[in-house]
């Protein structure tokens, strides 16, 4: 009995290593598994660990402070379009993967149109734009809540759809399911999505 339960913990832990590693800056970053097809490795040499399958990292226990966004920037890199988020002090857990339209607009359920074949959606929590701790509610993101970044191979629009009790949605219309790398890092705080050709 006693050789069951440790080999059932062995294989637990061997589980735990695969599916949580550190990135290139030390943060813990857990992903889905890698794209089987060749064609996908073929296609995202430029991009070390790309996938087209959802990627999460999550949020350390105890529950973190809210992160708070200041601002959202692209820009091109070679083979691959850059989106980044900036926050304050510590960056938040993130869900990013494609998925299917329509997108409406957080509670008021307006319909979005946004541009692009895929979409490519970033779900970050806990994460704001306004800093709720403060008696004046002061927004801390104050740009766009519709990007439309010029100069880029892949992306065609950044869009807000949802910011409400710590939970912010992105959304990037991207012309093709193209693979992606995620990454939060701390020093400079952010959160960054590198989608590729």
């Amino acid at each position: 009995m006693q050789v069951r339960a440790v080999g059932a913990a062995l294989l637990g832990l061997s589980l735990v290593t695969f599916v949580a590693a550190c990135d290139d800056d030390g943060s813990r970053v857990e992903s889905g598994p890698a794209s089987s097809t060749s064609t996908t490795s073929r296609r995202t040499e430029c991009l070390a660990g790309a996938r087209t399958t959802e990627q999460h990292r999550a949020a350390a226990a105890p529950a973190p402070p809210v992160a708070l966004l200041t601002a959202v920037r692209s820009g091109a890199h070679g083979c691959f379009d850059r989106i980044v988020f900036d926050f304050r002090e510590t960056p938040p857990g993130f869900t990013v993967g494609y998925q299917p339209g329509p997108f409406y607009r957080g509670e008021s359920g307006q319909p979005l149109s946004i541009p692009g074949s895929s979409f490519l959606v970033v779900r970050l929590a806990p994460a704001a734009g306004i800093d709720l701790s403060q008696p004046d509610a002061r927004p801390t993101y104050t740009g766009d809540r519709v990007i439309t970044p010029p100069g880029l191979a892949h992306v065609r629009q950044i869009v807000n759809t949802e910011d409400f009790e710590a939970q912010m949605v992105w959304v990037i219309g991207v012309d093709g399911t193209r693979p992606f790398v995620v990454k939060a890092i701390s020093d400079p705080t952010r959160v960054y999505v590198d989608i590729g050709s």
